[in-house]
Parts: C-alpha cells; sequence; structure tokens
C-alpha cells in the first residue's frame, strides 16, 4: 500500500518535510540521484495523545481512539473498601491500572448519564452505545419505525384483503365448411381462440390506521363508474396540527358545503385538503366521467335540456345512394310538401361487413367499387382515365343518371371471366385493366345482407338510413334499381341484384345469367374513411339524433334562439341587425316554408314531414 493509499484510508492530512543533508552535488547525466540523499518525515495533524486516566473521568475527544469489544469496561461495587472500581480488561488481564470512585462521585456519575439517556429517547436515539471517541451515530441511533412509519400512518399493521377471481381461457377454433364455390384453402379454417379473460377482483387494504386503498375491478361490468380505485390518505381525526389533512387519488368527489353551487361527483383524479391555521383549501385535479342531467315534469311528459353541436351529426348511419341525389337533394326539396324529382327506386339491397360467428353461414363474398355506375368523372375516386363514361341517359335538366352503363367497369366485369372467381377479383381490379387501389376505389369482403327491418330508405330523395350505426372499419354496399319517369318509365340499375324480379331495361344489364361467384355492388362507406374522397360525400352530415324513440307531429316543437350577449342576454328568435330583424331564425335557416295544413306558406313553425325532415 503506497503513502497515497494510506491517508485516503486514514483519512488524515500529512505535512511533507523534504531535507537535504548536505551540499547537493550537481546531477550526473548517468546516473542523476547518485549522491543524493532525501529523508521524508511524515507527521500527524491530530496528534495521538493517550489519555491517562479511565475511561469515565478522562474522556478524550480523539476519533481514532477506538473501543473494540474486546475490551471490557464495567463497574464493579467494592463491598469492603465501600468504593466502586473502574476496570477495564481484555479477557482476564488488565488492559488499564483500575481506578476507585466514591459513593458520591458514582451518584454524580449515575445522574449525568440517566439523563443524558432521557434526553437521547426524546431525540429518538434507541441506543447508548458508544464510540471511543464519545460520539454517538445518529444515523445508527434514529428509530424509524417508532418515529417516522408510526407518525406518518397512524401504525404499523398492513392490513390487505384480495377477493375475486380472474378466469382465463386459451382453445383452438376450427371451421369445415362444404362449399363447392369456395377453394379447398377457404373451406377449412383454423385459428387459435382466446376469449377475453374474465376478471372480478375486489381489493380492499389498510396500512395503519390512516391510509386505505379501496380497489374494484370487473371486465363485465355495464358502464366505467362501476371499476373503482381509490387511495385514501386522512390524518384529519389524529391531529390538529397537521397542514395536511387528507390525500385521495383515484375516484374522488368534489362535495361542497354550501347549497348554491353543487359540487361535481364520480370524478377520477387527484385530490387534496391543507389547513394553514383557519384557513382550509382543497385542491382537485380531476377528470369527470359523469354529468347532471335534470328531468322536469309537466302534465304527465317528462322534458329533458340537452344541446347539440353541429359536429355531433349522426355519421355512419345515413348515406346518399349515388352523387346524383346528393347534387339534386336541395332541388327535390324546394317545393314541399311536393317533392320536385322524376326519381323512384323499385328495389334495393344493403350489404355490410360482418365477423360475427352467427352470420359466417350466411354470408356472400361481395365486392363493392366505389365507381360503378358513377357518370361524373369529378367524382371518381380512381383515375378516370381507364374509365370510358357514357352520359346518354340524362335527367330534364341535363344532370346524367347513376347507371350500370355509366362507364365501362360493369362492362368489363361482365366480360372478363376470371373476375368472377373468388381468389383473382382483387387483383383483377388492381390490374391494369381496371387500375383501382384496395380501401380507396374497392373492397372485398364477406359481406351480410340487411333485412328490410334494418334499414329504411327514402324512393325520391335516395337516401338510406341504417338501423345501427356502422363501426370504422366495417364496409357498406348497395344494389338497387330506379325509375325515372320522365324518360319513358325507364328502370335503371346500379350494381347486382340478387333477386331481382324486375327485367331492367339497361342493355348491360345481366340478370338473366346465373349468380356469379362474386357479388358486385356499389361501395357507400369502405374501412379507410377520408375527407378528401368524393365517396365522403355519401355519408349525409346533416342528420341529428333527438336520443329519443317517440316522437308525434301535433306535440313536436322546434326553434332557433340567438343568445344576445350584449344587451340583456336574453333569448331571441331573430338576429339583433336591424336588416334582419324582422325575419325569424326559422325562416332565415329555410325550416319554416309549410304551414300546419300543408299550406305553402310560413307560419313560425318548424314544418314536420315524416320521412323528409324528421325520422
Amino acid at each position: 500500500m503506497s503513502l497515497k493509499q494510506i491517508v485516503g484510508v486514514l483519512g488524515l492530512s500529512f505535512s511533507v518535510v523534504f531535507s537535504l543533508f548536505g551540499k547537493l552535488p550537481s546531477r550526473n547525466l548517468a546516473d542523476p540521484y547518485k549522491n543524493e540523499e532525501i529523508v521524508l518525515i511524515a507527521s500527524d495533524t491530530i496528534p495521538l495523545i493517550d489519555r491517562k486516566g479511565d475511561f469515565i473521568t478522562d474522556k478524550q475527544t480523539n476519533p481514532f481512539d477506538l473501543t473494540t469489544k474486546e475490551i471490557s469496561q464495567k463497574i464493579e461495587y467494592d463491598p469492603v473498601t465501600g468504593q466502586y472500581i473502574i476496570l477495564e480488561k481484555i479477557g482476564e488481564e488488565y488492559y488499564r491500572t483500575p481506578t476507585y470512585m466514591t459513593f458520591e462521585e458514582y451518584l454524580e456519575y449515575k445522574s449525568k448519564e440517566q439523563e443524558r439517556q432521557y434526553f437521547n429517547s426524546l431525540a429518538g436515539i434507541k441506543s447508548d452505545k458508544k464510540s471511543r471517541s464519545g460520539k454517538i451515530d445518529p444515523m445508527d441511533k434514529v428509530d424509524l419505525k417508532t418515529s417516522l412509519i408510526d407518525r406518518l400512518f397512524g401504525g404499523t399493521e398492513v392490513n390487505i384483503q384480495p377477493q375475486g377471481s380472474v378466469d382465463l381461457s386459451i382453445g383452438w377454433l376450427y371451421s369445415r365448411r362444404d362449399d363447392p364455390q369456395l377453394p379447398l384453402r377457404a373451406q377449412r379454417q383454423s385459428q387459435p381462440d382466446f376469449p377475453t379473460p374474465l376478471i372480478k377482483m375486489n381489493v380492499d387494504g389498510k396500512i395503519g390506521k390512516k391510509l386505505d386503498l379501496g380497489f374494484n375491478y370487473d371486465t363485465q361490468s355495464t358502464f366505467d363508474f362501476d371499476r373503482k380505485i381509490k387511495l385514501a390518505f386522512d390524518s384529519d381525526a389524529f391531529s390538529e396540527d397537521d397542514i395536511i389533512k387528507k390525500i385521495e387519488a383515484g375516484n374522488v368527489s368534489l362535495p361542497l358545503r354550501g347549497n348554491l353551487i353543487k359540487g361535481a361527483q364520480s370524478l377520477f383524479g387527484l385530490k387534496t385538503e391543507l389547513q394553514f391555521g383557519k384557513l382550509r383549501i382543497t385542491g382537485l385535479l380531476s377528470q369527470q366521467r359523469s354529468r347532471a342531467n335534470n328531468v322536469k315534469v309537466e302534465n304527465g311528459v317528462s322534458i329533458q335540456e340537452f344541446e347539440i353541436y353541429p359536429d355531433d351529426y349522426d355519421e355512419n348511419r345515413h348515406f346518399f345512394l349515388s352523387h346524383y341525389n346528393r347534387a339534386t337533394y336541395e332541388r327535390t326539396l324546394s317545393k314541399l310538401p311536393f317533392l320536385s324529382t322524376s326519381h323512384q327506386i323499385a328495389q334495393i339491397e344493403v350489404w355490410i361487413s360482418d365477423d360475427r360467428p352467427e352470420y359466417q353461414d350466411n354470408s356472400t363474398m361481395v365486392a363493392a367499387i366505389a365507381d360503378l355506375g358513377e357518370p361524373d368523372e369529378k367524382k371518381f375516386t380512381s383515375n378516370p382515365l381507364n374509365a370510358t363514361i357514357n352520359t346518354q341517359a340524362r335527367d330534364e335538366t341535363g344532370i346524367p343518371l347513376p347507371r350500370n352503363a355509366a362507364n365501362d367497369i360493369y362492362a368489363k366485369i361482365i366480360k372478363s371471366k376470371d373476375i368472377v372467381d373468388i381468389d383473382e377479383v382483387a387483383a383483377q381490379l388492381m390490374g391494369p385493366e381496371f387500375n383501382l387501389k384496395r380501401t380507396r376505389d374497392f373492397e372485398v369482403f364477406r359481406g351480410r345482407r340487411l333485412s328490410s327491418s334494418e334499414f329504411t330508405y327514402h324512393p325520391k330523395l335516395g337516401t338510406l338510413s341504417i338501423n345501427i350505426r356502422l363501426r370504422p372499419n366495417q364496409v357498406l354496399g348497395v344494389a338497387y334499381n330506379y325509375y325515372y319517369t320522365a324518360n319513358c318509365d325507364t328502370l335503371y340499375q346500379v350494381g347486382q341484384l340478387s333477386a331481382s324480379s324486375v327485367q331492367p331495361g339497361d342493355q348491360t344489364d345481366t340478370s338473366r345469367v346465373e349468380p356469379p361467384k362474386v357479388h358486385f355492388v356499389k361501395l357507400l362507406k369502405s374501412t379507410n374513411q377520408t375527407t378528401t374522397s368524393p365517396m365522403w360525400d355519401l355519408m349525409m352530415k346533416n342528420v341529428y339524433p333527438l336520443r329519443t324513440t317517440q316522437l308525434n307531429q301535433q306535440d313536436f316543437e322546434f326553434d332557433i334562439f340567438y343568445e344576445d350577449d350584449f344587451s340583456d342576454g336574453s333569448l331571441k328568435k331573430y338576429l339583433p341587425e336591424p336588416s334582419l330583424r324582422k325575419l325569424p331564425l326559422l325562416q332565415l335557416f329555410n325550416l319554416d316554408k309549410l304551414k300546419r295544413f300543408v299550406d305553402p306558406q310560413p307560419d313560425v313553425y318548424f314544418y314536420y314531414i315524416q320521412g323528409v325532415t324528421v325520422i
């Protein structure tokens, strides 16, 4: 061990004195340190002074005067002399010369020792063991169990009681379907089955008397607020001097003592209560998981107030059948109560993609194409250069009518022999002949045909309403035919009808031939909805749910008010501008065009037309 390492171990600082004895001659290059003598003298800056007396009367504060367990230090009473002998031994040999104390000196020593132990116990020092220097190590003497944990939690008892069960199932699902229209690989399907684990867990815990833990989790709970997690620390009942009274984390509430403002309930976050003298502060950082609704009952009828925002339209439920129906929608409603259109749907079939097991046996392979029957190049989702447009069929205003012969997509499908094969349909549609892109231009899916009770449609407006809201990953396709009376009652068709009973007038229709292996329909909604796609315009965004199923025309009232914040804050049926003051807001928004007796004049009432303005 070097001198530097010894210094580091002992923690000492040395003063080094170099003494050169004699005159130092000039150094020789061959032996530069020849004839040169260096003497190193090291002296301790803390002098090691040995004590002369015993360990009671001659106490030293030297930190290097260490006492080991081999040295026995004790005081014994001598009944012969009546004095107290101070002994220091190593085994049976005397380490120090014994000394004596009188009875009065021993009483004084014992009094000081008991006084020191008393003040150490008040300070939380659990031991009276001393080092040789007489110092007490505070890190070794503080009793954390009694002085910190007990004061923080009000006790050291930990009690956690879990209750519940966890059910985990693992299986393998194999299905076989003897369908000659399906390839052999598609007839047999095998996949692992991992059902959702069923967890019912309830944990009640307690640490001391101040900290409570409550945990309740159930995967089959109907509502989210049935699952509760709460960690509560309450010191209000134990001490009046603590600044932190309560700390709650998880499911908390904010009850208020006054009746003017009601506190929020069913919150999830962090809550704390502090007290500074007579000032009490409650801090809350949370997310509200509930809302308050007031129900008013008048004459046996409940009245409930709610708010609808412009972006709360009923999405993925209401659709236009084509871009033609969307373009003529306002024109058809311009002469209410009469619908000024020659468009009349005769038959319609609606297909959706569904992965529920109960519908797998009755499902059909469906290929939905967005541009099928579309006559306008501007509304194409794909590159219109590969399609030939046929605009011979138009309405009385010159707008092209949607039909299978409007472009050559349907004609190419009929001519192709491989396009009806399930394994080739996606590859053919993405090939150079069609140049379509999946999820943007077409979808191939296992579809289920909706029954007539699962949707409604308006034959003149060309709108479709589904009873359930489609999921974002579901696909919607339709096939329909319609009459246009202005063209000598010609029947046009879009897509393929599986149960058509009417002979179409479109020359390219093939309803007489054997049904194909793949059913081709028009795509209204894909799995990847983008706002830049023309297909986004087919979803209606002017239908808003009223959150009720009981409506009648006699008791239904609808009005629009303007909240004037600059005057008296009242609700007004008109805008405060002088030029618009005489025009009610219902007429300004074109919602008041009819009287209640179907007279085309405004009467300051919302015109109620079943299936048109109210569904």
